[in-house]
């Protein structure tokens, strides 16, 4: 899981210390760099420090939660008279989970942080909204799944979903027909284009910005796609689908009406 950290350098180097295998931080020292890298990486919750660029300050932070509104912001800063106020700001803009240099930033508690917002993060959600759909997997091919969500950008094949799961490509085929899902490939493809519809709803994210997070060379690739699942194009699809309604139809066309389930084509 990456997490931005939009902080000043010393509080960056405790994060990295404190983060586990489970989180790669990724730092930015402009608030134009932060919004850059939440663009154009994986990432999955922003550590976000008032005091980035100078006295404390909401506004920075208050933008980045109107662009993204479905990523998970940490505040870490430290305590200094003019931080309460600003605290105060973002508390009242929705932001309120805090963490205070020297007071409460022990590398188990920076973690257990991390971990919780982890399970607000867009992949995680998704990955729960979709579970019952993986019953009957056996575990590795579960977390392969789940490790391919979570970093789409970095894999796009059958082949390297059933490398992930240690086994070769026609058993994972046949788990999958076992257990009546969608072919792999339809199914990777599905979850690709379903996780960009989640990420579509920010308004700081383009067309272009999605395609790229999710690893496609061209937008033209992930409009086909897009189109493929949802009929539609991603601009149509931004305006016309909300996060319920979207997961509902794949369902419905997908996972229970077994004419239509391979109407994507295979990678």
């Amino acid at each position: 899981m990456h997490i931005l950290a939009a902080v000043h350098p010393e509080l960056t180097g405790r994060l990295q210390k404190s983060a586990s295998h489970r989180f790669a931080v990724v730092p930015a020292e402009t608030w134009s760099t932060a919004v850059a890298v939440i663009r154009r990486q994986p990432i999955e919750i922003a550590v976000v420090d008032p005091g980035l660029e100078g006295p404390p300050r909401a506004q920075e932070i208050e933008r980045l939660h109107v662009l993204f509104p479905s990523l998970p912001l940490v505040l870490y800063a430290r305590l200094t008279p003019e931080l309460p106020p600003v605290l105060l700001q973002l508390g009242r803009s929705g932001v309120r989970t805090v963490v205070l240099a020297g007071h409460d930033d022990h590398p188990t508690q920076i973690r257990d942080v991390l971990t919780e917002e982890g399970a607000r993060s867009l992949s995680r959600r998704l990955l729960d909204e979709v579970s019952d759909l993986l019953d009957g997997l056996p575990a590795e091919l579960r977390w392969a799944i789940e490790t391919i969500v979570r970093a789409p950008a970095q894999f796009h094949t059958v082949q390297e979903l059933a490398d992930r799961a240690r086994m070769d490509r026609r058993t994972c085929a046949r788990w999958f027909a076992r257990v009546a899902l969608p072919p792999p490939s339809v199914m990777l493809t599905v979850l690709r284009v379903v996780y960009a519809h989640r990420l579509l709803q920010d308004p700081g994210y383009t067309v272009e910005d999605v395609a790229a997070r999710l690893g496609y060379a061209r937008a033209r690739s992930f409009t086909q796609n897009v189109k493929e699942v949802f009929g539609v194009t991603p601009a149509e699809l931004r305006m016309s689908l909300s996060s319920d309604d979207a997961l509902r139809r794949v369902r419905e066309r997908f996972f229970e009406v077994q004419p239509d389930r391979d109407a994507v084509r295979e990678a």
